[in-house]
């Protein structure tokens, strides 16, 4: 095996300038054999092991890269190489420099070493999801899970399982998502002495898709395990997570004053560990509970500071997400009024404009047009349905397209236009039934 230049030589120096025995490098991690064979140049560390012994070192990872270093395309640490210069991009930013190399790195790895292969079409899966290109990340993330499970990398495995479950519940899939998370947590499950904050992790994920599909009971049981696992092993940082999705179940079951104290208690511990954005998403949550209980002004006081706050903080996101909350108070509140929709279209233009998400993006056009609709401005509505629709359908967003085409029929329906409205409510039910046939295959 040929030897990694320089970097045995760059972890012997550091380490001893830094007064640490092999030992303390090697940490629970490793063995103190292991890091002896690494100084040697006789083992070569993974990517994952070479992160954790940077990071004990005090140094970047692209500080143990040689530049020069150039091995044969059929060395098995080129692949290495070109992995580490990617991740060192994604680190500058440089993402999509990044996923060629990765391409390279996976081009040149053999076929059946399948944890190099899942790890690589993981880190593709990641750097496609930053740059917004969803389906290609799904893709990854499907075949990164069919390498590490013939890998048996039950780690890497749930991760990927999460991150895919995350991308397929932000896109609807909401079927898609359980299966995903629910291999996530078969994969903990494997080897559950040694993830036991990632299967917590899990439960809170997969109990939040369950939420997502209104099976509340086994939302409520997957969430509480999750609440125990948390308090029992003392890694109460996911503690707020699982409170805060508690309250969703609370909120979605109507059940408000649950979904009030639930929520309250995840804001005082996001207070108590100075977590100003998660705090900032509590409180656009007790907003919304405020609305559901119908206090408009006390909703409107509370979504208005959310916003402020997340401005100040450059949280532009979570800044959107309090104007289009702040949209729904003013359209729910009764009696209706001239002014408070003028508010509506005011504070949802803001969001649009702060919106880079496509999903929340189209969300915001839909609850726009009903604020049109609102101020008899049907036209106006119909407008931006139009080019809601067209953007749903560039990002293949189905359920929300199919939500669209009804609401564009309705609307041509109020028209008198009766030809326009029939094309639409039949563009609606036909993605209906597409999408039921691909959740309940014959």
């Amino acid at each position: 095996m040929a030897e990694t230049p320089r970097v045995g030589q760059k972890v012997r120096a550091l380490r001893k300038e830094m007064g640490m025995t092999q030992q303390d490098l090697a940490g629970d991690e490793f063995t103190k054999s292991f890091i002896s064979q690494i100084e040697k140049n006789h083992a070569r560390p993974s990517l994952r092991s070479l992160q954790i012994i940077a990071d004990r070192l005090g140094k970047p990872i692209s500080y143990f890269l040689d530049e020069n270093y150039s091995p044969s395309s059929l060395d098995p640490d080129k692949v290495d190489h070109l992995t580490l210069l990617a991740c060192h991009l994604e680190q500058e930013g440089k993402t999509a420099d990044a996923i060629n190399y990765y391409k390279e790195a996976l081009s040149l790895a053999d076929k059946a070493d399948s944890p190099r292969r899942g790890q690589l079409y993981f880190y593709l899966g990641k750097a496609y999801r930053h740059l917004g290109q969803i389906s290609n990340a799904m893709q990854m993330l499907e075949m990164a899970g069919i390498e590490l499970e013939m890998a048996s990398d039950w780690e890497l495995l749930s991760y990927t399982y999460n991150a895919l479950g995350d991308l397929q519940l932000n896109q609807g899939n909401l079927g898609s998502a359980t299966v995903s998370f629910e291999k996530a947590l078969e994969s903990t499950e494997r080897h559950l002495e040694r993830l036991p904050g990632l299967q917590t992790m899990t439960l809170t994920n997969l109990g939040i898709a369950y939420a997502r599909l209104e099976q509340y009971e086994k939302a409520q049981h997957n969430l509480l395990l999750a609440l125990e696992q948390s308090e029992f092993n003392q890694t109460y940082y996911k503690y707020g997570d699982i409170c805060m999705a508690l309250g969703y179940i609370a909120f979605h079951r109507q059940d408000l004053d649950t979904a009030y104290r639930l929520t309250t208690r995840a804001w005082y511990f996001y207070a108590a560990i100075e977590n100003e954005d998660l705090q900032i998403q509590c409180q656009i949550n007790l907003g919304s509970i405020q609305r559901a209980r119908e206090e408009f002004e006390m909703a409107e006081r509370q979504l208005t500071e959310a916003a402020a706050k997340a401005s100040a903080a450059g949280l532009a996101f979570h800044e959107a997400h309090a104007y289009e909350e702040l949209a729904e108070v003013y359209l729910a509140w009764k009696p209706e009024s001239s002014q408070r929709l003028a508010k509506a279209q005011a504070v949802l233009e803001k969001a649009r404009g702060l919106y880079t998400d496509t999903a929340r993006l189209t969300a915001v056009q839909q609850l726009l047009a009903e604020v049109y609709v609102h101020q008899g401005k049907i036209s106006e509505a119909i407008n931006v349905l139009m080019s809601t629709a067209e953007a749903l359908e560039t990002a293949e967003s189905k359920p929300q397209l199919a939500e669209v085409y009804s609401r564009l029929g309705e609307l041509y329906q109020l028209q008198g236009d009766t030809e326009q409205a029939t094309t639409y409510l039949h563009q609606s039910v036909n993605l209906f039934r597409e999408m039921q046939l691909r959740a309940h295959p014959m």
